[in-house]
């Protein structure tokens, strides 16, 4: 094969050579970045959160009643609430609270030790820990492992208004960044007496995992009003019959309330991605359209320069070429093309990827997704020009050497 022939083939149609080589080069470069968001969040979804999300259920609910301005009868619906849906088949532990994990910002507080206030200074982290409102039974609901101490009983929980210090539970990370590897158990922070430790879950999964500051505080039925999430575990296989049975529970027993979410630690994980999930579907449209046109002007642009090399191609048949030499030569310039187009497309790529990384997060290219991503444009330019090749090779030489 003349590579320098093929090279001055291209050159005389330079214009529409070009604008194919553009096509390729831009094609590349998104779908390789496209690829490489998707890659990205599906990661961020599958990254361990500490949490049993499967077998954890939210209910998210609302008074509507003018009664709840009374606290004592929102704590008395509250209990039964959770009394009745703890009855209910496959249902282990039932608890309530004021915030959710995997969530940003929410109610916070700053947090250092407190003989050593500089710590905040420090560690810029400790200004905005999440502040968690918990009774006794969110641990179990929530499925936390305990690594010191002892999680919040009744006995944390004060009388309401009181100026006591309050007993806190806090995260492993938390517990890192104001004491180090030293035990935490008994220390006073500014938020109160720590009694306990847990194991990191994801509070806010845009900061650090090293950074998953948090604080528990039995206080929750003090400040029921702001108790908005129920927190279900469930047996393993009971998710569906439970979920189904939830808001009945808890409209039977008192109905003026709206129930504005049923659904799992999952799906919230989900919820949370939805935007960026939303932003990974758009680029794999956009992908497939960018594939789909690059592949028509592949076709167009093949179909149209052997139509116009007829005679040339019919001069090589009478000379002894075979169907397999002409059906070669056609896919090698269009091989020929594509390999400068992706060429250039590397250099597209990591244009995009520096753009968007001013906007959203996102990982850096890697050669074997180059490698792939090339392998699939090449696949789909050599099937839209197989047929026009294919054709072209069927051309008997005498009529193609009378075509002018």
């Amino acid at each position: 094969m003349n590579f320098k022939a093929l090279l001055k083939s291209l050159l005389l149609r330079k214009f529409t050579t070009g604008l194919l080589i553009l096509q390729l080069a831009i094609t590349l470069g998104l779908l390789v970045n496209s690829a490489i968001l998707a890659i990205d969040i599906q990661a961020k979804i599958s990254q361990p959160t500490g949490l049993d999300n499967d077998n954890i259920l939210i209910v998210s609910t609302h008074p509507t009643s003018g009664n709840y301005r009374d606290l004592d009868y929102f704590r008395s619906i509250a209990t039964e609430d959770m009394a009745k849906l703890s009855q209910l088949p496959g249902v282990k532990d039932v608890s309530v609270t004021n915030q959710l994990p995997i969530r940003t910002r929410g109610m916070i507080s700053n947090t250092h030790d407190l003989d050593n206030p500089e710590q905040e200074k420090n560690d810029k982290y400790l200004q905005d820990v999440k502040y968690i409102l918990a009774e006794k039974n969110l641990a179990a609901a929530m499925g936390f492992t305990l690594l010191e101490g002892r999680f919040l009983n009744d006995s944390d929980q004060l009388d309401f208004g009181s100026e006591e210090k309050h007993n806190i539970v806090i995260t492993e990370s938390l517990k890192r960044a104001l004491y180090g590897d030293d035990s935490a158990i008994g220390q006073e922070t500014n938020n109160g007496f720590i009694v306990g430790v847990i194991k990191d879950i994801t509070l806010d999964p845009t900061l650090p995992a090293d950074k998953q500051y948090g604080l528990f505080i039995n206080t929750m039925m003090e400040y029921i009003f702001v108790g908005r999430y129920y927190v279900l575990n469930v047996e393993p296989g009971q998710m569906a019959n439970v979920r189904s049975k939830v808001s009945d529970t808890i409209l039977a027993v008192q109905a003026e309330r709206d129930i504005f979410d049923v659904l799992t630690m999952t799906e919230h994980l989900k919820g949370f991605y939805r935007d960026d999930q939303g932003l990974v579907d758009l680029f794999l449209l956009l992908c497939g359209l960018m594939l789909f046109v690059t592949a028509i002007s592949s076709y167009a642009y093949s179909q149209f320069h052997i139509s116009r090399q007829k005679k040339f191609i019919g001069i090589r048949r009478a000379l002894g070429a075979r169907k397999k030499d002409v059906l070669l030569y056609v896919l090698t310039e269009n091989w020929l093309v594509y390999s400068i187009g992706c060429l250039l497309g590397v250099l597209v790529a990591f244009g995009f990827n520096i753009l968007l990384s001013q906007h959203i997060t996102l990982s850096k290219p890697d050669l074997i997704l180059f490698l792939l991503i090339t392998c699939v444009i090449f696949i789909s330019g050599t099937l839209a020009t197989w047929l026009p090749a294919k054709n072209t090779s069927n051309i008997p030489p005498v009529l193609a050497t009378k075509t002018v």
